[in-house]
């Protein structure tokens, strides 16, 4: 089964990246339930149009949940009881699309700077996903976006000890909001990375460029998971199927990982 996944971001474009997935046999990362203002509309509608078009697809399923502003680690308890109402609705959403894992951010604020933040997060983190590790069978990936060290993720994931949640590296996020390299993360997570979004960006911000068109040094990404003999799944986190499709050229032509064996 092929490692590669694609990512359509808007509804509006879903069709053409399943059977662009289909086509080449590339699994499918639904997105389009990430964002706050599809579960304001009549998200029960997408859903129909969505189960409807995948129900032939061959491929692996994955989902990326609701992650704007979802604090499950908020002190405040109406905050933390709101995201936590968001992430159930995601799983139910991706129960329905039969996908097998389920993307969620970390959403950890590095500006905030003392250790009760950090440890509440580590806390209320484990708490809670230990609860949806026993109510469902999904696999959890926890996805960094402004964390700037891997400490956090593996606190967590020392305390929860569940084969069940694991990380999604975005490494454009990493290349603006992280301090350390990906081989510092590869190091402190190893195989619990089992999952990556690939995009570019000039280290500003995060811009979801075609691979090969910001600053990011894809040779050295495709060594530290050869030195780390680790081999993870990647999705491609471009806007539209002609970006996702340089992308995947980009990744072909360089021998870069998931190509680095061809």
């Amino acid at each position: 089964m092929s490692k590669i996944y694609v990512q359509p971001l808007i509804h509006e474009s879903f069709s053409d990246f399943v059977d662009f997935a289909d086509e080449n046999m590339f699994n499918l990362e639904i997105a389009t339930f990430a964002y706050a203002n599809v579960y304001d509309a009549d998200w029960h509608k997408i859903l129909d149009e969505h189960e409807e078009r995948i129900s032939a697809f061959k491929g692996k399923i994955s989902f990326h949940g609701a992650f704007q502003d979802v604090l499950i680690h908020s002190s405040d308890k109406k905050i933390a009881e709101v995201s936590r109402e968001r992430v159930f609705e995601s799983l139910e959403v991706a129960g329905k699309l039969n996908a097998t894992q389920v993307v969620f951010h970390g959403n950890f604020n590095p500006l905030v700077r003392n250790d009760y933040y950090r440890k509440n997060w580590v806390k209320r983190n484990t708490a809670f996903w230990s609860e949806v590790l026993e109510k469902h069978e999904f696999t959890i990936l926890l996805e960094n976006t402004w964390e700037p060290t891997p400490e956090m993720f593996k606190e967590l994931l020392d305390e929860v000890k569940s084969s069940r949640l694991k990380v999604c590296f975005d490494i454009a996020h990493s290349n603006v909001y992280s301090k350390t390299t990906f081989c510092e993360w590869a190091d402190a997570l190893g195989n619990k990375i089992s999952y990556v979004h690939i995009s570019d960006n000039c280290g500003e911000k995060d811009q979801h460029l075609e691979v090969g068109q910001g600053k990011i040094d894809w040779q050295e990404f495709t060594k530290v998971i050869e030195e780390h003999q680790i081999s993870p799944e990647i999705v491609l986190e471009q806007v539209t199927l002609e970006q996702t499709k340089q992308s995947l050229s980009y990744l072909e032509k360089n021998r870069i990982y998931p190509f680095n064996y061809f």
